[in-house]
């Protein structure tokens, strides 16, 4: 199967068996989805092929602000707009970079580990 076929068919299981919504491919392997959490709706990305997880996730407050992020994002970075990062417990009022914070209390114990051990805190 080509490679393309395979993206085709990897983006119909998303949609049919993950449920997830407006994926598409991000180039270099990799994809992008909406995930139809009950709340908050998410933007994911992960490593086309691999059907049990994904890497990252981003959070909205709706479906719509999601599709608009999603849409606007060519890959690189993050996408805008989102409210909460589980990954790294950061959040944004209302999706604005300049009032970023950190919620300390539940910071992902990987992530921290991984913080410490590269000097950054």
């Amino acid at each position: 199967m080509s490679d393309i076929l395979a993206e085709l068919a990897f983006m119909q299981f998303l949609k049919v068996v993950n449920g997830y919504r407006d994926p598409r491919p991000l180039g270099n392997g990799r994809y992008a989805a909406i995930s139809p959490l009950v709340f908050p709706p998410a933007i994911i990305v992960g490593r086309i092929g691999d059907v049990l997880s994904y890497d990252d996730r981003w959070c909205y407050h709706t479906y719509e602000a999601a599709l608009s992020a999603l849409e606007a994002w060519d890959g690189v970075g993050e996408p805008a707009g989102w409210h909460r990062h589980p990954l790294s417990s950061r959040r944004r009022q209302d999706g604005d970079l300049p009032v970023e914070y950190v919620t300390v209390q539940s910071i992902n114990p990987a992530v921290a580990r991984l913080t410490c051990a590269c000097g950054d805190v």
